[in-house]
């Protein structure tokens, strides 16, 4: 769905956590949603790497921090842990729809620290920047059951250079919305789903519109609110390809109700929530959350795909390489196979010729015999009997 010219914006009832378990009540000058079909009134951002958009959208916090994919960055190593800062990223900010804060450099970029990329787990960061130009807070939704329904949003740039952007696209989905074939696709939601929202909603890319990409943010409403509450994290495809081979696909996506506390030691303040005030809230007040981490990262035939969607890499793909084989490693070990029963079948052919060869041979060696046993024995002359008195001395010569 295309956004219109309504107003899509957070409502006063918004409350801002303190570092400690308390939280004091903040009731900031916002502006009132009146339509559910643009986003006019939130700040949103898009990452940039070494001067390009990249698919991955900030969830800004205040004027210099804000929430991003870990998939997104690069690191100095498969552990995840450093981030590689001789790339160049930079926050593009928009001020609301189509207009343009400006583009600020990365000062900091902090992953958090329980990230997996082999499994997805985890897959945040928090991204600093230097802004001179005038602050502003965009709340984060901390709470899950409060949302009524989802926003699901992409930004984009039109130009990166000139910081033009496009129209946002937004589409609305349900909260109870049934996510089972969600678990059977990828381990890591089998595991952790009140951590991950899943569906199989998409729009399309800018860099191709025949592929459909997932969306980069979702929006939690509590009518007539709203908030930022989650970014896109992963992707599971059955089947070899990627997102435009019209293959079935489950797009994951991480809340970050959980890391609130976690971002508040990463950038020294409170961070601002929003969510109603009732008795029933409940709070991760744990800066050390982590998922549960699978054991097998992904499911035989499925591939895993996160991080920068507009410029993926072999890297960023998770393959059935530990724990299932893909095609075509299945297609080599079937052709292997089929050649060593080959290889048997020549060798019993070749023991059951030489078998049967030495079964005729024995066979003619036992005729042979009797053959010999019916010919007449050659008798010689008889031996002398020493003790014969009547031996002759000599016997006569036999022709």
């Amino acid at each position: 769905m295309r956004l219109g010219s309504s107003l899509l914006t957070l409502a006063a009832g918004l409350s801002a956590v303190l570092a400690s378990p308390l939280s004091e009540v903040h009731q900031p000058n916002l502006f009132r949603r009146n339509g559910t079909e643009d986003l006019q009134a939130f700040k949103g951002a898009v990452l940039l790497k070494n001067g390009e958009q990249t698919s991955c959208e900030v969830a800004l916090m205040y004027t210099t921090s804000g929430f991003v994919s870990a998939a997104c960055l690069d690191f100095m190593d498969s552990t995840a842990k450093t981030v590689n800062m001789s790339t160049t990223y930079e926050v593009m900010l928009s001020d609301g729809l189509t207009s343009s804060v400006g583009k600020f450099k990365a000062s900091k970029i902090t992953p958090n620290p329980n990230y997996d990329p082999a499994s997805f787990a985890n897959n945040i960061a928090i991204v600093e920047f230097a802004n001179t130009g005038s602050s502003f807070v965009n709340y984060i939704a901390s709470w899950r059951d409060d949302w009524t329904n989802l926003y699901f949003v992409r930004r984009s740039l039109d130009n990166a250079t000139q910081t033009t952007w496009n129209q946002p696209a937004l589409t609305t989905y349900a909260v109870n919305s049934d996510v089972s074939q969600c678990a059977s696709a990828n381990p890591l939601f089998q595991l952790n789903e009140q951590d991950l929202l899943c569906n199989q909603l998409s729009t399309s890319s800018i860099m191709n519109a025949s592929c459909s990409i997932p969306y980069a943010s979702m929006y939690g409403v509590v009518d007539p609110n709203a908030a930022i509450g989650a970014l896109y994290s992963h992707s599971a495809i059955y089947g070899q390809g990627n997102f435009c081979n019209g293959n079935k696909v489950f797009n994951y996506y991480i809340l970050m109700q959980n890391y609130v506390h976690w971002a508040m030691g990463v950038i020294g303040q409170k961070a601002p929530v929003f969510h109603t005030r009732i008795a029933e809230y409940t709070e991760n007040l744990d800066p050390n959350y982590s998922m549960k981490i699978p054991t097998t990262n992904v499911t035989d035939g499925i591939y895993v795909y996160g991080g920068d969607l507009y410029h993926l890499k072999d890297a960023e793909v998770v393959t059935n390489d530990k724990h299932g084989l893909s095609p075509g490693a299945i297609a080599g070990i079937l052709l292997g196979l089929l050649a060593l029963l080959g290889l048997l079948g020549y060798f019993i052919y070749r023991k059951i010729k030489e078998k049967q060869a030495s079964n005729r041979v024995r066979r003619w060696w036992f005729f042979g015999r009797f053959e010999k046993e019916e010919q007449p024995e050659d008798v010689g002359p008889p031996m002398a009997d020493p003790n014969d008195p009547h031996r002759p001395s000599t016997y006569p010569t036999q022709f």
